[in-house]
């Protein structure tokens, strides 16, 4: 629950060291003296001075934020060095059609996974924005924020859950009095990605000084770059290769995959006389020219390649936000607020495609003289692939539509020399994604048995003359060319799914904090919390049938799997999500944190402080993957601590260090995903050197929650020096070290290394594949039927690391001056999980997208200057080091698979207004990528079969070149 009320002003606080100052170069206000203000640092709920924090803290100013990136608060946080692969702002990967929005801005710290990094609003956990758990930063207000409090060691002592990684906080001004105003608009160098905001807040104490009111409206709109309109991805980048000594990774350029042609490919059967020719114009055959192989792809030839994939996303935010304080008594505080944030987005991702459809040799849009030629050859049917471009049929696209409502109420007050609140948080989530267009497989299949009406002579679908109850108003489809389709035919066998994500979350919470009693050192500060909240999840979907009622093959004569005792057929939608009725989980914590003073005034050591907290929660979910089987409750606790001492060995030098143990508990979707079954022929069973069922369908796969989930259990521990010989100079230095085991991660049965570990004699791994007979049973007959994908308690996660800081503020020529700089060197985020090699993801780009992490060193260096009263420069430079392409040590690279270090500059120029509006109102030219720097091309041997789609840059590397914002800003 939240923190203690603050008052007063905030002292700046570094990323590595709390300096009790704010830089100018990430803030303008002027220096306080702990004395003279009272202090929650976040991180703690007893510590009342951010010099004697144990735990690694930075606290960042809103005019620091904006001075460097006026954008958005969270493009600003991703220039910390402590962030590591984050998602949001530019895509190097598109994604696939799923219910959670691949478009949110989700912040990683350590790169450990946005998951296990823990927000927080005004002290209180921001519940979960997606259906994987994940919460996007832009559901937070910023018109009103006054400052953001980053905590990079684990917390969960303090909040809970999550905090594996850190803590990032986001406070508002709650004494916010007058007007302001901000306007900006942006444009990239290329005229395009044009972008603008607008925004007003305002604030006023009202009833002679006991009540207050603000508020905030805030809008912005991105267009985007709907299109890789770079010249860097014209050469539709992908890493080749397999990563052995003979054949290692290599980065290759302007491949092209010949599965596909725009018009349509003939791949078989192998006695097909029209095998391998391409409909390269319409209803007219020509020979497929596959080009030089290179394993998947090839170099050259007719194959083809995705042409639409978005690098930013079309984006419309609308904020609101609403405060209302009120002072009882001088010892009685309430207060209420509420925020709304509405957050669209829209995205294009890869083409259509369709792969091996079988076509009737007689299909009515198949030109004669090829009907002739496959009946001589005696061929009945033959198979089909396609990929849509030119033609009527739209690339995949997807909308991202969510609504969030926050609602906070509260009383906080003193009894004797304790502190207390009482807080009620209400949030509730609806993610509306429209999968704008995917096949409806039943009508597809129909629509493509096209024949002659032997009555009217046109051409219909083959269920209209047998059952044309079956499929009403069927309109039959040609394929045979690059323009071929008809517009009704495309949208008979188009379907628009709908998934709507429900997220509701009450959480309440009491705080109680003050000195119970004194040491020979001083007075020990005691807090003790209590938190009941509830999450709840559903899911509903225009496709239901994915799991239960498959696709009802009756008077489809060709592409729908017929269902048989081993396989339930096809699903009615392709892309399908299955729904997930309402579950719930339920947590109640207590925990209690003490602050020790141990020595004060002593030689080598003016003062001496133990920071002490444990946290036990009880945690209580019901539901099952399972949809036709009872729920199933879940119970599991968890106990956290934490102890940390802070040593002022003398007013220069500060020792501290921490040791903590952190959990973060399974979300509800990675307990209760419900199981949706897909089928697929192309995963090999070890055992019995197949990849079909003995009944010769294809092979359940089922992908789902796991019940049995218990939560991740971190090991933390930081130790740190401040120096600070002089107010004009600090430096902070701090070491981390980070394991995490019972890791949750998804688990395949099908994997070569799940197969191995069952045969081997581990009864888990044989739980994710069932066959007829017995393990001992090594015949075709005793084939795998139904493979299981599930998230288990497998993996262990380490990373260990340095953060630096240094500040220096002084003049120059007589003129305020400042220098920050923030490094992190984090060598190694090693993953290891039973059965495979062991990944080190730091400085890795070819990792899977859950598992994105950076570079191994990233630094920013910001410099702040004053050369008149009107006019100030920022000016920034974010640095990352070299990166490489595999996470995997035994495989091999070339070294053009290397991602050299490369460095982005941002320039501010801030003018303050004359006249009237001396002192009120501001305007300024924000240039980022000053020197229009290039991204460094890459891309990820993991989407090797995708030219075009992915590949290009390395995330969190800027692509889209030098870009222009101007704003103004007025305050009264």
């Amino acid at each position: 629950m939240g923190m203690a009320s603050h008052k007063g002003l905030l002292l700046g606080v570094s990323l590595c060291a709390l300096t009790g100052i704010v830089d100018p170069a990430w803030g303008q206000e002027a220096p306080v003296k702990a004395a003279e203000a009272e202090i929650i640092v976040t991180g703690s709920r007893v510590i009342a001075n951010g010099n004697n924090s144990p735990i690694p803290v930075t606290v960042v100013t809103m005019e620091a934020l904006q001075a460097t990136k006026p954008s958005s608060v969270f493009d600003a946080l991703l220039d910390v060095p402590a962030f590591a692969g984050s998602r949001g702002g530019t895509q190097s990967s598109a994604s696939g059609n799923q219910a959670s929005s691949n478009q949110i801005n989700a912040l990683n710290l350590r790169g450990l996974g946005p998951v296990r990094t823990l927000l927080l609003y005004d002290g209180h956990r921001v519940p979960p924005t997606q259906l994987d758990g994940l919460v996007d930063a832009n559901i937070v207000p910023q018109m009103l924020l006054s400052r953001v409090d980053v905590v990079t060691g684990g917390a969960s002592a303090v909040y809970g859950s999550d905090a594996i990684g850190g803590v990032v906080n986001f406070i508002t001004d709650r004494k916010f009095k007058g007007v302001k105003l901000e306007m900006q608009r942006g444009i990239s160098q290329q005229g395009d990605a044009g972008t603008y905001r607008i925004g007003g807040a305002f604030g006023a104490n009202l009833f002679d000084g006991r009540g207050h009111f603000m508020a905030s409206f805030e809008s912005l709109h991105n267009d985007g770059l709907l299109a890789r309109q770079r010249p860097q991805f014209a050469g539709r980048w992908t890493v080749q290769g397999n990563g052995s000594q003979a054949n290692p990774f290599t980065l290759v350029s302007n491949l092209v995959n010949p599965a596909y042609t725009w018009g349509g490919k003939i791949t078989g059967p192998a006695t097909n006389p029209l095998l391998n020719t391409s409909f390269n114009s319409n209803g007219v055959l020509s020979p497929f020219v596959a080009g030089a192989k290179l394993g998947s792809l090839a170099s050259g030839g007719d194959g083809i390649w995705d042409t639409t994939p978005s690098l930013i996303p079309m984006t419309n935010q609308t904020q609101a936000y609403g405060r209302f304080d009120y002072d009882v008594s001088d010892a009685l505080h309430g207060y209420v607020s509420a925020a709304w944030t509405q957050d669209r987005a829209f995205n294009l991702y890869g083409n259509v495609n369709s792969q091996n459809l079988t076509i009737s040799a007689t299909n009515a849009f198949l030109p004669s003289a090829y009907q002739m030629q496959l009946a001589a050859a005696g061929i009945k049917t033959f198979t089909f692939s396609k990929k849509y471009a030119q033609g009527l049929v739209p690339p995949s696209n997807v909308n991202n539509n969510t609504s969030n409502v926050l609602i906070n109420i509260g009383l906080d007050g003193k009894i004797g020399g304790f502190k207390w609140d009482l807080g009620y948080v209400y949030n509730q989530v609806r993610l509306q994604t429209l999968s704008n267009y995917t096949f409806n497989n039943g009508r597809l299949a129909a629509a493509l048995d096209a024949v002659v009406d032997p009555f009217s002579g046109k051409t219909v679908c083959n269920v209209t003359l047998t059952n044309p109850g079956l499929y009403p108003g069927c309109v039959p489809i040609n394929v045979f060319g690059p323009s071929s389709e008809s517009q009704a035919a495309v949208d008979y066998v188009g379907s628009r799914g709908e998934f709507i994500t429900r997220l509701p979350s009450h959480d309440l919470g009491f705080n109680l904090a003050g000195s119970p009693f004194s040491t020979w050192a001083g007075p020990v500060q005691m807090a003790l919390s209590t938190e009941w909240r509830k999450q709840s999840l559903s899911l509903t979907s225009t496709s239901p049938t994915i799991d239960f009622a498959p696709l009802n093959c009756t008077g489809l004569r060709y592409n729908c799997v017929t269902p048989t005792a081993t396989n339930l057929g096809s699903p009615t939608y392709n892309g399908a999500v299955a729904p997930r009725p309402e579950v719930g989980m339920t947590v109640i914590e207590g925990a209690l944190e003490a602050n020790i003073p141990l020595l004060v005034d002593k030689p080598f050591a003016d003062a001496v402080n133990l920071n002490l907290a444990n946290r036990y929660a009880r945690y209580r979910a019901e539901g099952n993957p399972d949809l036709s089987a009872p729920a199933r409750v879940t119970r599991f606790n968890a106990y956290t601590w934490k102890a940390g001492l802070d040593w002022h060995v003398s007013k220069a030098l500060t020792l501290r260090g921490t040791h903590s143990r952190d959990i973060r508990a399974p979300n509800l979707y990675e307990l209760y995903q419900t199981n949706a079954v897909t089928f697929s022929n192309s995963n090999t069973d070890l055992l019995t050197n197949s990849n079909l069922t003995g009944a010769g369908g294809l092979v359940q796969v089922v992908n789902g929650g796991n019940v049995n989930l218990r939560p991740e259990v971190a090991s933390t521990t930081t130790l740190g020096l401040v120096f600070k010989p002089s107010a004009k100079f600090s430096l902070a230095l701090d070491y981390y070290h980070i394991k995490v085991s019972d890791y949750i991660t998804r688990i395949n049965g099908w994997d070569v290394a799940s197969q191995n570990a069952c045969y081997t004699g581990n009864a888990y791994f044989c739980s994710l594949q069932v066959r007829p007979g017995s393990l001992s049973d090594t015949s075709k007959a005793n084939a795998v039927t139904r493979w299981y994908s599930v998230p288990v308690n497998v993996a262990a996660l380490t990373t260990q690391g340095v953060d630096v800081e240094a500040n220096f503020r002084s003049t120059l020529v007589s003129k305020p001056f400042s220098l920050r700089a923030l490094v992190t060197y984090q060598p190694h985020i090693y993953f290891v999980q039973p059965g495979v090699n062991r990944q080190d993801f730091a400085g890795a780009v070819g990792a899977p997208a859950s598992y994105t992490a950076g570079a191994k060193f990233r630094a920013a260096i910001f410099a702040h200057f004053e050369p008149s009263e009107q006019w100030a420069l920022d000016w920034e430079t974010k640095i990352r080091g070299q990166m490489h392409q595999s996470p995997d040590a035994t495989l091999y690279a070339t070294p053009n698979t290397d991602v050299p270090a490369v460095a982005f500059s941002n320039l501010t120029i801030t003018a303050k207004l004359k006249g009237p509006l001396a002192g009120r109102a501001q305007m300024y030219l924000n240039i980022s990528n000053l020197f229009n720097q290039s991204a460094p091309i890459t891309a990820n041997y993991a989407d090797q079969g995708s030219p075009g789609l992915r590949g290009g840059f390395a995330l969190g590397d800027d692509p889209v070149g030098r870009y222009f914002r101007m704003g103004a800003r007025l305050r009264w």
